[in-house]
């Protein structure tokens, strides 16, 4: 499934996303590239843009060991709201492990949430993307990471109260309350093991050492 990205541009000059202004960003229209099917977006353009704002609140930029610009969820964040995280893989949040996205949904539900936001968080061109309004359901939620493998990407409430960050296809951290984090995953994808085969996984594909600054800057806030 292809990357959903939503770009705005003024009608009269079209600008590159990440050079407008907010008052451009007002009178832009929305160009879709295409659709994710029936899931439905959270408001028009101008609505989006302000729900995306609030996602990156959560995040803060970082430099990766091959030089690149990225962004993770802020320790500052993280400290301040009382989270812990799990690094859990990627490619369980596609649905291709059945079962494991649906063992996700009676905790989200248990928390009061009949729904959840998903967009690009991304510098660049895909500043500016679509917000998605996702379901409760695996096939949605699934359909959503899967489709953005590719791109660092989040998921989380309206009212912030967790968050699932996504790296481009290799794995995410789930973070919030303890409590919701611990009833969202199973305790073999919980604690330092479950990391460490997560990283294990990583480090064959691109290297000794490549997760050591991501553990670092997340280990005061790591499940036991």
């Amino acid at each position: 499934m292809p990357i959903q990205i939503l770009a705005l541009r003024n009608k009269n000059n079209p600008i590159e996303p990440n050079t407008m202004t907010r008052q451009s960003q007002q009178a832009a229209s929305a160009e879709v590239l295409p659709s994710m099917g029936n899931l439905g977006r959270m408001g028009n353009a101008e609505e989006q843009l302000a729900w995306q704002d609030r996602a990156w609140t959560m995040l803060e930029p970082f430099v990766t060991n091959g030089g690149f610009l990225r962004n993770r969820l802020a320790n500052t964040w993280l400290g301040s709201q009382g989270w812990r995280v799990q690094m859990v893989p990627h490619y369980k949040l596609t649905g291709s492990t059945a079962g494991w996205l649906e063992s996700l949904l009676p905790g989200l539900r248990r928390a009061g949430h009949r729904f959840l936001l998903g967009t690009v968080v991304e510098e660049g061109l895909a500043r500016h993307s679509a917000v998605w309004k996702l379901p409760i359901d695996a096939d949605s939620i699934g359909r959503f990471f899967e489709a953005h493998y590719a791109v660092f990407h989040m998921v989380f409430p309206a009212d912030l109260s967790f968050a699932v960050h996504a790296n481009d296809g290799d794995y995410a951290i789930v973070a919030g309350p303890e409590p919701l984090v611990r009833s969202l995953l199973a305790p073999v994808d919980i604690g330092a093991a479950a990391t460490a085969r997560v990283v294990e996984d990583i480090e064959e594909e691109h290297g000794p050492g490549c997760m050591d600054g991501i553990l670092e800057h997340y280990a005061p806030f790591m499940l036991d």
